[in-house]
């Protein structure tokens, strides 16, 4: 009886066909909840082919039809109501499964950031949060902004600093409100004064700004299509202390977030409105995996927020005073 029990343990069980893939199940998610592939493409940094084969992907994988597609958006089928149902708590469980395994007899936490948000966002956070959590082991994970995304959903950081727009399989509490902002270059008009600017200011003006996947310039990009104006974009880089360099040597207007370092740049900073004088500013956010987490990536999330929320009021008070 014991031989036939270990040799019948010793044989792979049968499961029937493989799992769904996890990528496939969180754009099927993002899908549902978004209401058409357009806009989870959107939410989820990917295009539409791409969420369109996976859940294709699923559909075939399951036998099954999960969505009604139409040209108004999609619905779900009595299949996929059934997935829907289930698939976020495989994605938890995934989660929780991995940070088990990796943070074994260890209190570590994964924080995710671009470059620029660990330096303006994360370092003064640290510098004060870390004192009074010794035990806990912060490793940093710098990556663009659509590769943070990804990280977080794929569970590779625990926590991270991100613009909008975020997927549904997240929660996230606000840290700042960032200001677009306009950097002339000596000699030229604008650069006599640091009032705010129009995008229709901008119009033919040589513009060096960060890549499309970054926030401002995404930013940037619809105030100006909607002011009917063509960009005239004539350099791209990353760092915003980069750009600052450029338009001080007058090789255009850098236009970028105000959470760049400017420090030692003297050019003045004019923040830019859209075309009916409405400031352009996008939202930062500390975001983890919805559901089940340790009780500190929430404390660090929230104690992130609560932080720069009181800078905030504190440096408006000071203005105002």
């Amino acid at each position: 009886m014991t031989d036939s029990i270990s040799a019948s343990l010793a044989q792979p069980r049968d499961y029937g066909p493989d799992l769904p893939n996890l990528d496939d199940l969180r754009m099927f998610i993002a899908v549902a909840q978004a209401g058409s592939f357009r806009s989870a493409a959107s939410q989820m940094f990917t295009s539409q082919p791409t969420m369109s084969r996976s859940v294709a992907r699923l559909e075939a994988q399951l036998g099954v039809q999960l969505l009604h597609r139409a040209a108004r958006g999609v619905q779900l089928t009595r299949h996929g109501e059934a997935l829907l149902a289930s698939a976020g708590r495989v994605l938890t469980a995934a989660a929780d499964l991995r940070r088990d395994v990796v943070e074994l007899g260890s209190g570590s936490l994964q924080v995710g950031a671009t470059a620029t948000s660990a330096r303006r966002l994360l370092a003064p956070f640290l510098a004060q949060w870390m004192p009074r959590h010794p035990e806990i082991r912060v490793t940093a994970i710098e990556a663009s902004e659509r590769r943070l995304h990804s990280h977080l959903e794929k569970g590779r950081c625990d926590v991270a600093v991100v613009a909008e727009p975020l997927s549904p399989a997240f929660e996230s509490l606000h840290v700042i409100t960032a200001h677009l902002l306009a950097l002339f270059p000596p000699g030229h008009p604008m650069s006599r004064h640091d009032e705010p600017v129009s995008v229709l200011d901008l119009a033919g003006e040589p513009l060096l700004v960060n890549g499309e996947s970054f926030p401002s310039t995404n930013l940037l990009f619809r105030a100006l299509d909607r002011a009917g104006i063509q960009p005239n974009i004539v350099y791209e880089c990353s760092a915003g202390q980069t750009l600052a360099a450029m338009a001080e040597a007058g090789l255009g207007v850098a236009v970028f977030g105000d959470t760049a370092d400017l420090r030692g740049f003297t050019l003045p900073r004019h923040n830019v409105l859209d075309a009916a004088g409405a400031p352009l500013t996008f939202d930062f956010y500390i975001a983890w995996l919805r559901d089940s987490v340790p009780p500190r990536i929430r404390d660090f999330a929230v104690g992130l927020s609560t932080f720069h929320r009181s800078v905030a009021a504190s440096s408006s008070g000071s203005s105002r005073s």
